[in-house]
């Protein structure tokens, strides 16, 4: 029992060594990974906006609207082919080309996100892009289309925008404390396990316990340090 805590310590001992022998390479490495990533975070990703909205999916507003368990269900099931209809080709072209927008619809597809809200009636609509004033632009173009085109889709329906487009005032990507978190540990480990890496590798005799381990008998005697 007690050989086998002195060979832990041993073991713990030798980790320390080598992590104490290879500071400045460790150093060094974790350093200069957290330094690049900071740069690109700062200087070299774009950053992006994101633009979102709510809308509303449900009967024609009038004082005979009654809702039944069929009518919410029906109208549940409809978000995804609404969300579907959102994102179709034409239907942005159309957004575009009616308020001028500096972009194109292929662009705009990459960016646009639909997402209907599982068990209600509401639908979630976000845009990315790297310029703030056109995502707000876009996406209160592409509302506003689907609004005019779902009567066309569903005469009884009714679509209410819950939430108003507002201009994005902080970007949602890059995070750049989560890039430099990640970088910063990253090259902590490849630093360290570099070093273990290179011990490995090192066949040089250093002390004397090594050459006993080596040779499997006892060293007589030393030359000390200051003679060589």
């Amino acid at each position: 029992m007690n050989e086998d805590i002195d060979e832990e310590v041993i073991k713990i001992r030798d980790v320390i060594k080598i992590l104490k022998k290879r500071w400045k390479m460790i150093l060094s490495i974790t350093i200069i990974s957290t330094i690049f990533s900071t740069i690109v975070s700062f200087y070299i990703i774009s950053p992006k906006y994101e633009a979102s909205t709510k809308l509303f999916i449900g009967k024609e507003n009038d004082k005979n609207t009654n809702y039944n368990d069929n009518d919410i269900s029906m109208y549940q099931k409809l978000l995804k082919t609404y969300a579907e209809v959102i994102k179709t080709n034409n239907l942005v072209e159309k957004a575009i080309e009616k308020d001028g927008l500096n972009t194109t619809s292929e662009e705009v597809l990459k960016g646009l996100v639909v997402t209907p809200r599982n068990d209600t009636q509401i639908l979630e609509i976000k845009y990315i892009s790297k310029d703030r004033e056109l995502a707000k632009d876009v996406l209160d173009s592409i509302t506003n289309e689907f609004v005019e085109s779902s009567i066309e889709l569903i005469p009884n329906g009714n679509v209410k925008i819950l939430e108003d487009i507002k201009v994005p005032d902080a970007p949602v990507s890059p995070n750049k404390n989560m890039y430099i978190a990640i970088a910063f540990l990253f090259g902590l480990a490849i630093s360290i396990g570099l070093s273990f890496l290179l011990e490995f590798l090192d066949n040089t005799v250093n002390t004397k316990e090594q050459l006993e381990k080596m040779l499997g008998i006892p060293v007589i005697g030393a030359i000390p340090d200051e003679w060589n």
